[in-house]
Formats: structure tokens, C-alpha cells, sequence
């Protein structure tokens, strides 16, 4: 599932543009999104709603008269998406890694599973999830 990312550019060469941008995740073959003007990534306010899921690295290649691209990081954590066990209850920690996790502030500990990984965007799109800074790792079994 695409997430969403603002991409802009601090300069570009007077040859360069439309753009086209690309993925690290397919090794930048088909582009997700087509004909991307200068003047709105140089004014920091394009929005792609289709970066696609995973994506680390976009890269913003010129198609005009210059071809030049620059390959610039997403800044989107990967985080683990764990859901409360017996109910729709998700929530979601960033590097926290194994196969179960507990809630630390409860008199008797909540225990969750943890259901799915990846980019925080991403994630926020399929669960939708609270940020619970208690979840730690743990061998905890849900009951």
C-alpha cells in the first residue's frame, strides 16, 4: 500500500525538468509519479501519494534536456505493528523486534502480538495505531 511523502529539491540546473520519480524498492525501473514540475519540488510543497510501501531511497530524475537524478533517503521510520491480544486494539514501536510484547504499566500486563512491520506511513494506513512508548520485549504469552 502507497504512503505519502512531501519531496522537494534545494536547487536544480536551468536544463533540468519535468521530473520523474522512482523507488529503490523496484531499483528505480517504473516511476510513481510522471512529468513533476521544477517549481513545485523546488518550493518544498510536492506531495506523491504513491511512494511506494518500503520505499528507503526516491529518486528524482530530470527528463528534459539534462538527465540527471539525485537519490535522496525517505524520512519514514520502520516500526512493528503489535496488536492487543482479544481485541482490535493496535499499537506500535519503532526497532522494537520478537514475536510478542507487554504493557509494562498494567497491574496485570497486556500482552500483544505483533501482527506486522514496515514504514510508519504505511503502517498508520492499514492500523490505526497509538503510539505506546511501554511496549518492550518480552516472551510474555497473551491470555
Amino acid at each position: 500500500m502507497p504512503f505519502s511523502a512531501t519531496i522537494s529539491l534545494t536547487s536544480a540546473a536551468t536544463n533540468t525538468g519535468p521530473f520523474n520519480l522512482y523507488s529503490n524498492v523496484d531499483n528505480y525501473v517504473i516511476p510513481f509519479e510522471t512529468a513533476v514540475s521544477k517549481a513545485s519540488l523546488l518550493s518544498g510543497t510536492y506531495l506523491s501519494t504513491n511512494v511506494p510501501n518500503l520505499t528507503e531511497i526516491c529518486r528524482v530524475a530530470s527528463t528534459g534536456t539534462c538527465t540527471n537524478y539525485v537519490d535522496m533517503p525517505i524520512d519514514d521510520p520502520y516500526v512493528y505493528v503489535y496488536e492487543k491480544c482479544g481485541t482490535s486494539l493496535y499499537y506500535y514501536k519503532p526497532g522494537v523486534s520478537g514475536l510478542k510484547a507487554q504493557d509494562d504499566n498494567s497491574p496485570t500486563p497486556n500482552c500483544y502480538a505483533k501482527i506486522n512491520e514496515g514504514l510508519l506511513s504505511a503502517m498508520d494506513a492499514l492500523y490505526a495505531l497509538t503510539l505506546n512508548n511501554t511496549l518492550v520485549s518480552s516472551n510474555c504469552e497473551c491470555v
